[in-house]
């Protein structure tokens, strides 16, 4: 069965008649239920399309037979242009190619000393002799061959394989079987294969960073310049494009190190491509006019902008000397033409018998008939400023009738058209504001059924803003914006069609052909509501967030209305946007739209409905699917994205918020998608707290970020002031809330730079009488049923807890604080109980004070000579008395209580050195060393964390304030002999003995707590810092 048996019509050039014929023949197959013959289908649709494109015969059509295998579906070629496509297929070398100056020069270098010096690579891909053919195929082709001749003695580097990146604008993807490269915007041409072919053989670039972005960026310039000089129209709007394309290399821009943001930086060296391409290329005058004016090289005499931009004024200089004289500013002309604006509204405009003479007056003066022979003022002032906007319409029209007389002056054609333009625009103001208000009192009038049809005006602006609100082509236009500014809906007429709560209901037939042959008809009914933000759509009952019918299934349907009410839910393959774009133009045509509207309206609805992509496993919707909730006023939509992703978005009028805080990275499925969409719904728009009867809330303890702490107690503590601390809490001014010295409302840092930064928060309760604590829940079914060792473990506060236990947003744990103020058994929530069986009193010290954020005191320690507990215990410890040897102990199991025996030692004072080293397979070895010194005025301490694999040493501070005391001179006292800034020493053990009991129980996650335990470690003394890591651990574990 050849393609056209296939379609069911007979060999043809006419593409609608293809298209119809594919709508029909795709119509008779579920892709779901007969995938194979849908495909089938498919690529009979696509050769068919490609012969009707063809001026040629094509060579003959394969047969397909619907019971065999397809054939493999064609390459889309929008995938192609987005990815580069380019597999590489290795070549049999050939005959040498001619040989090019730019070789000599890479010969030289490739087999120098110097081959790996990146400075010397990127000077020769921007030099002139490289650039002047490095996109010529016969000079790839000898690059190609002289790497393959040097790489036998000189291997492919680095270096080079970068700078090759970053000038020919690749990047490698690496596949189990094979390695593609992915292409810049405009970097394929005939001969990249060559280029492809060296970049195989050595290390792939995959990322470029930093100056390399910025520099391959440069190339990417250079060939847009490039297509202007092929070009050769030098109009107002070319000379805009080299404008732009200049502002990016303003010295504000030029950067020695960049971070890579192509938006604001250029690498200086790319100023070499500048020069080239300046020097190399024949440019009009004005060219050189934009480019002195744009860099002001009038001003590059001296210093950086002569190192940056000497060269460029040289070549301007040589290229176009009447440029670099000094040029008229026509500076009391502007003023004068300010004057003349303010002054015409007073004389009855200029279309009056004296405004007429004004302008006449402004006309006739000198340095305006100079000003329109000056090329620069014409396109930099006239053009943008005083003939594209309908201010001063006898102005505008004379200027036209002056430069449409002389065509000899510069722009004449751009400054008539220009002003053509301006009263065109001008008239479709007025027909728009004319139409707005026709409409404006439409909107007032009863609103019936009948009038949810395409052929009302008010209807149709709703339902295109509304129902595509989203919607964009593949030139990233948004087709809400776009119908804003030229199409605008009622907002009025919308808001009480949806009070209406009007619907549709369109019934459709599916025909449906099984293995063998026998037809069946399936009616499905789909139900349209149209809301005041969005419009929904139900099948048979049923929310649908994803695309479900087949676009070119439902364009056989003739019936405009039916079809376009459909729309929002049909969905094509993304390589049939073209195709999709030229259906939806000739149906837009039928509706009552202003004529310049179609073609740009067909773009955003394609791009929408384009959305599918086929894979290994089926096909991809690459839509998102949406949720939608809104109230009178404003609108949240979660819009849920395959790969994971979950955005959540606020609209309120035009405006439209990402709601950072709701957002989620790792939904799986469409249904918990949907479940989150609801919680979060209910968050966004919960009903103002009842904080009335909190009789129950006798002490507050609140901390902010960056602020000092505040306290409250009995009647201090009022509604107003409980609401205030929670909507503060709510956008982490307020970080944590004490209550009543059990409950704590906490997020998981101390401080935020503001509420945009991500954090998550919890509610935890503890009882000191049995030493428990317990932590409302956020996912019960993870509680309930995940295993222990599998649940993630959130970083929060100075320890971790599960991610059962934190929240992402503050909504529900402040509503079970209320209720539980309220008297409400557990807030109406789920809690995680904690009791400890074993070592309860270090346990849960640590829980308090690591997780609840409480202070040493409120903790119930510190626990000075209380027994130790290391629950991880290191792979060997270190002691010494005063004046002895150092003892070294491997650890085995009675080695446990010899540990806990010497630490308890040190704490009294009987060592003078203990360390304890341990070794983990992420965080590598680490390293506890305790130093005590004792004299007649009493004891000092130190404690020092070693982290070989992060080659950190760090001491645990003794005095904050001293520490974090920047202004006077740091106090010093004597330790071991030297003088160290005093903050280091402790002359009790309360923080060692704190910070112990938290280290060991964090073992061997110990990063939140020296992360974020805020001026708690410091580095060490001078002298010891200054030796390096290595030997400055080694006089530590080494003594």
């Amino acid at each position: 069965m050849n393609i056209w048996e296939i379609l069911g019509i007979e060999p043809t050039r006419d593409q609608g008649a293809v298209r119809r014929a594919y709508a029909a023949a795709a119509a008779r197959y579920n892709p779901e239920e007969h995938p194979e013959e849908f495909l089938a289908v498919r690529q009979a649709y696509e050769q068919a399309l490609a012969f009707a494109r063809s001026a040629e015969e094509p060579v003959e059509v394969p047969e397909l037979t619907m019971s065999e295998q397809p054939l493999p579906a064609m390459e889309p070629e929008s995938r192609t242009a987005a990815t580069g496509g380019f597999t590489l297929e290795l070549e049999p070398e050939g005959s040498r190619q001619p040989d090019f100056p730019a070789l000599e020069r890479f010969r030289e270098l490739y087999a120098s000393k110097q081959r790996r010096d990146r400075k010397q690579w990127d000077l020769w891909f921007t030099s002139p002799e490289f650039l002047a053919v490095y996109r010529d195929p016969a000079f790839t082709a000898a690059l190609h061959q002289a790497v393959e001749e040097l790489k036998k003695e000189f291997p492919l580097c680095k270096e080079f394989q970068t700078a090759l990146a970053v000038a020919y604008r690749y990047r490698a993807i690496v596949y189990q079987d094979h390695t593609e490269f992915e292409l810049e915007e405009g970097a394929g041409f005939e001969g990249l294969q060559e280029i492809l072919q060296i970049a195989v053989q050595g290390s792939l670039v995959r990322k470029l960073q930093g100056n390399d972005v910025t520099l391959s960026v440069a190339y990417t310039d250079y060939e847009e310049l490039m297509d202007l000089a092929r070009n050769g129209v030098w109009n107002s709007q070319t000379l805009d494009q080299l404008h732009w394309i200049l502002n990016r290399y303003l010295m504000a821009h030029l950067r020695e190190k960049s971070t890579g943001n192509i938006k604001t930086e250029r690498c200086v060296i790319s100023l070499r491509i500048l020069e080239f391409y300046f020097d190399s290329q024949p440019l009009p005058e004005e060219v050189y006019e934009v480019l002195w004016r744009v860099l002001s090289l009038d001003s590059v005499k001296m210093g950086r902008a002569k190192l940056f931009y000497g060269r460029l004024r040289e070549i301007v200089e040589q290229k176009a000397p009447a440029v670099c004289e000094e040029q008229e500013r026509f500076v009391e002309l502007r003023t004068a033409y300010h004057d003349l604006g303010s002054d015409i509204p007073w004389v009855g405009g200029d279309d009056s018998p004296r405004g007429r003479e004004l302008v006449e007056q402004f006309l006739a003066r000198e340095d305006f008939q100079r000003a329109i022979r000056s090329r620069s003022f014409v396109r930099e002032e006239m053009l943008p400023h005083w003939c594209s906007w309908y201010i001063h319409p006898y102005l505008i029209r004379r200027l036209s009738e002056i430069f449409e007389a002389d065509p000899t002056l510069p722009y004449a054609r751009e400054v008539v058209q220009s002003v053509r333009e301006a009263e065109r625009q001008h008239e479709l103001d007025l027909q728009r504001r004319e139409e707005q208000e026709r409409l404006a009192q439409r909107a007032l009038e009863e609103i019936r059924p009948e009038n949810c049809t395409l052929s009302d005006p008010l209807f149709l602006r709703y339902f295109l803003q509304t129902a595509f609100y989203w919607a964009e082509g593949q030139g990233q236009q948004n087709l809400y914006g776009l119908l804003e500014q030229d199409f605008p809906s009622n907002e009025g007429w919308n808001r009480r069609l949806a009070q209406e709560n009007f619907t549709r209901t369109i019934p459709l037939t599916q025909t449906i052909t099984d293995e063998q042959g026998q037809t069946t008809e399936q009616t499905l009914e789909i139900q349209i509501q149209f809301h005041q933000y969005y419009v929904e759509y139900r099948l048979n009952g049923e929310e649908l967030c994803n695309p479900l019918l087949p676009f070119w299934g439902i364009s056989g349907i003739e019936d405009d209305e039916i079809f376009f009410l459909l729309l929002p839910v049909l969905s094509a393959y993304q390589d049939e946007y073209q195709d999709v774009t030229a259906y939806l133009r000739e149906r837009l045509e039928h509706l009552q739209l202003p004529e310049e509207l179609p073609g740009r309206i067909a773009e955003a609805l394609a791009g929408e409905v384009a959305c599918l992509a086929p894979t290994e496993n089926g096909t991809a919707i690459l839509r998102p699917a949406r949720f939608y909730r809104e109230t009178e006023t404003d609108c949240c939509c979660c819009a849920w994205y395959g790969n994971g992703r979950l955005l959540v978005s606020r609209r309120k009028g035009q405006e439209l918020v990402l709601l950072q805080e709701f957002c989620r990275w790792d939904v799986t499925s469409l249904d918990q998608a949907a479940r989150i969409a609801q919680d979060t719904f209910d968050e966004v728009f919960q009903p103002a707290r009842d904080l009335e009867g909190i009789g129950l809330c006798r002490h507050l303890y609140v901390e902010y970020s960056g602020l000092p702490s505040e306290e409250y107690e009995g009647e201090a503590i009022t509604p107003e002031l409980l609401e205030q601390l929670l909507e503060k809490f709510e956008i982490k001014t307020v970080t944590r809330l004490e209550v009543n010295h059990e409950m704590v409302l906490l997020w998981s840092k101390r401080s935020f730079f503001n509420r945009e930064v991500p954090g998550v928060c919890a509610l935890l309760r503890f009882d000191d009488t049995s030493s428990s604590w317990g932590a409302l829940l956020s996912d019960w079914n993870s509680y309930l049923y995940a295993e222990a060792d599998t649940v993630p473990q959130i970083p929060f506060r100075l320890g971790f807890l599960p991610d059962y236990a934190v929240h992402q947003t503050p909504k529900k744990p402040i509503d079970a604080l209320v209720a539980l103020l309220h008297g409400v058994k557990d807030g109406n929530g789920r809690w995680s109980d904690k009791v400890y069986l074993y070592n309860q009193e270090s346990s849960y010290y640590f829980a308090k004070r690591a997780l609840g954020g409480f202070s040493i005191e409120r903790s119930g320690g510190p626990l000075l000579r209380r027994k130790y507990v290391i629950p991880k215990i290191p792979t060997r410890f270190a002691w010494r008395q005063p004046g002895g040897p150092l003892t070294v102990q491997e650890m085995d199991a009675a080695a446990r209580f010899a540990l806990v025996d010497q630490m308890a030692r040190f704490e009294l004072g009987a060592l003078d050195y203990l360390s304890m080293t341990w070794e983990f397979p992420e965080e590598g070895p680490v390293h506890l060393v305790l130093l005590h010194e004792q004299d007649d005025s009493g004891r000092r301490d130190q404690l020092v964390l070693i982290r070989d694999n992060a080659q950190s040493i760090e001491y645990l501070v003794g005095n904050k304030e001293e520490y974090m005391e920047r202004e006077g001179k740091v106090p010093k006292a004597s330790f071991g002999g030297r003088m160290i800034p005093r903050y280091l020493l402790h002359y009790d053990f309360v923080l060692i003995r704190d910070f112990l009991d938290l280290f060991f129980l964090s073992l061997p996650r110990i990063d939140s707590l020296v992360r974020n335990n805020y001026a708690a470690l410091a580095y060490g003394p001078k002298h010891l810092t200054q030796l390096g890591f290595e030997e400055h651990r080694r006089k530590l574990l080494e003594p």
